[in-house]
């Protein structure tokens, strides 16, 4: 359209790492801290200006996870674009990734979470926030 100017949308980009074991689902739970909401999650975060989707989630799983090892990022499972503004202006695209990796132990979980549980797809749907289940899904369903 000639002489109309448009806004443009800025927004974010996040990634999440689908963890899957022995026909599990690695979800947290958020502290609700911080203006977070108390839900059940993938691990990751918003991605940093120098750094590739790979780098921002193999960072943000070793903070989130402290004792997380080998960690080896599959294909994207799904994205999405948040269906609200995050702090006034932008809204946050996610992109979530397969991930296989080892635990020393049982994960341990950064102050960002206040629990971790494994879960098979049954449980994940009752758990899982609306954002995050689509991916577990398409985790599961290529799996088998």
């Amino acid at each position: 359209m000639q002489g109309v100017a448009m806004a443009m949308q800025t927004f974010y980009v996040g990634v999440k790492g689908v963890i899957i074991r022995d026909d599990k689902v690695l979800l947290l739970r958020a502290n609700g801290g911080k203006g977070r909401r108390d839900i059940w999650e993938a691990p990751g975060g918003r991605i940093d200006d120098d750094e590739t989707m790979a780098q921002t989630l193999e960072r943000e799983l070793h903070e989130e996870l402290p004792n997380i090892q080998n960690i080896r990022i599959g294909s994207i499972l799904h994205a999405t674009r948040l269906p609200w503004i995050i702090d006034g202006t932008n809204s946050l695209t996610l992109v979530f990734f397969r991930v296989e990796a080892d635990f020393v132990g049982d994960p341990e979980i950064s102050d960002e979470h206040m629990e971790w549980k494994w879960c098979a797809l049954a449980e994940a749907r009752q758990l899982a926030n609306g954002i995050t289940l689509p991916a577990i899904e398409a985790a599961f369903e290529r799996a088998g």
